[in-house]
């Protein structure tokens, strides 16, 4: 895997639902995400956003499997391979931008006549429902050891004529490995939902 250093001029930027299309461009003939459910592996690439402010470049750190081309209008500041071999009982200090969320029934769809019961997602508000939600997405990868959480405004986007939110944070910590394969799945495909928002890369460093 690569890891690599972005730059996004605002106007590109702006709408954080084009963030995601503009980054493809650094990967001509990739195959776009084909995968039915998060248990199968990501094609692709990861993303978070390191820097973002209003009238200036969004700056990102980008994940994939191989080495981005430069990009008219796109800033890259390089690349370099990574390896992770994570071992069991290993301690390891972690960052994540994620986006909990659960799954309900929309009770108001399903009390109309005639329609049926859809799910939707609805995001994880209280800091010991994300941390839950964490323990779970890890639990057959690693322990949870600790893990503070820092909230995030929403994040507003249009995707053609439509408005959405969505409702970030991000926890860092440390974990302990239970099991390297895993684990090494979660590096390589991402953690939980929103991954073309810029959530769901889990970052990791040996500790000592």
């Amino acid at each position: 895997m690569f890891i690599s250093r972005v730059e996004i001029p605002w106007e590109a930027a702006r709408n954080p639902y084009d963030l995601h299309r503009q980054l493809w461009r650094l990967f001509p003939g990739e195959d776009r995400e084909t995968r039915e459910c998060s248990e199968q592996d990501r094609q692709g690439f990861l993303f978070r956003i390191e820097d973002q402010s209003t009238g200036r470049p969004t700056r990102l750190l980008v994940q994939s499997r191989r080495t981005p081309t430069r990009a008219d209008g796109l800033l890259l500041f390089g690349s370099r391979e990574i390896q992770p071999t994570p071992s069991t009982g290993q301690r390891l200090a972690f960052l994540l931008t994620a986006n909990p969320v659960k799954t309900i029934t929309d009770a108001e769809r399903d009390a109309k006549p005639g329609k049926q019961s859809e799910k939707c997602r609805v995001p994880l508000i209280k800091e010991d429902d994300q941390r839950s939600w964490l323990v779970r997405k890890l639990a057959s990868a690693a322990t949870l050891e600790s893990a503070d959480i820092l909230p995030h405004a929403p994040l507003y986007f249009r995707k053609v004529k439509r408005a959405g939110k969505l409702v970030t944070c991000t926890f860092e910590g440390v974990l302990r490995v239970n099991e390297p394969k895993w684990l090494a799945h979660l590096l390589e495909n991402g953690v939980g939902p929103a991954k073309s928002f810029g959530c769901g890369l889990l970052l990791v460093r040996r500790l000592g």
